[in-house]
């Protein structure tokens, strides 16, 4: 049993071109190179085909490529961040975190096997997985901040309520009696 994501599949601050085909084809022979797809080829002409279909990009400067490929032969998540940014067809602009999921053709019949400890009625209840949600391990360097802490750090901040009036405002009947209203 394997995880979906280690060390050797986290790049930061990577400069893997200028466009969306080099992207993907580094982050295929990130994924080739660790030994979760057979060959580079096969995944990098299945995820660019996917990608010319509809483009992965997605408010907040994130892209997600991805594909199912006879030559994946396990479930991977690859995912860099990238200096420059590269445009993945999002609409407020070019992407500067890229998630790669590459699948295998064969449909997974049992997601929990692909990530231990993520169990699938949680999956319902959260975005991520139980270890994310704890406290993220802090480095002394900015540079290798957990992929997560990183995230969390580019999440946009929530619009802050209307203020509530302290009473109650009067009620329309007052406002005939004190000639405010016709």
């Amino acid at each position: 049993m394997t995880t979906l994501i280690n060390d050797d599949l986290v790049l930061l601050d990577a400069n893997l071109g200028t466009d969306t085909t080099s992207v993907i084809r580094n982050l295929a022979e990130l994924i080739a190179k660790t030994g979760r797809a057979a060959e580079v080829e096969g995944l990098f002409a299945d995820a660019l085909a996917r990608e010319q279909k509809t483009a992965t990009g997605v408010p907040g400067g994130i892209a997600i490529p991805h594909c199912r490929s006879e030559s994946v032969l396990e479930p991977t998540l690859a995912m860099a961040r990238l200096n420059p940014a590269v445009d993945f067809g999002a609409k407020d602009g070019p992407a500067d975190i890229v998630f790669f999921i590459a699948a295998p053709q064969a449909p997974i019949t049992n997601i929990s096997s692909c990530s231990p400890g993520w169990p699938v009625p949680s999956l319902r209840r959260t975005s991520r997985p139980p270890c994310a949600q704890q406290q993220p391990r802090v480095t002394s360097s900015p540079w290798s901040r957990e992929p997560w802490q990183m995230l969390q750090s580019r999440r946009p901040k929530p619009n802050p309520a209307p203020p509530v009036p302290a009473y109650p405002p009067p009620h329309p009947s007052q406002h005939a009696a004190s000639g405010l209203l016709p």
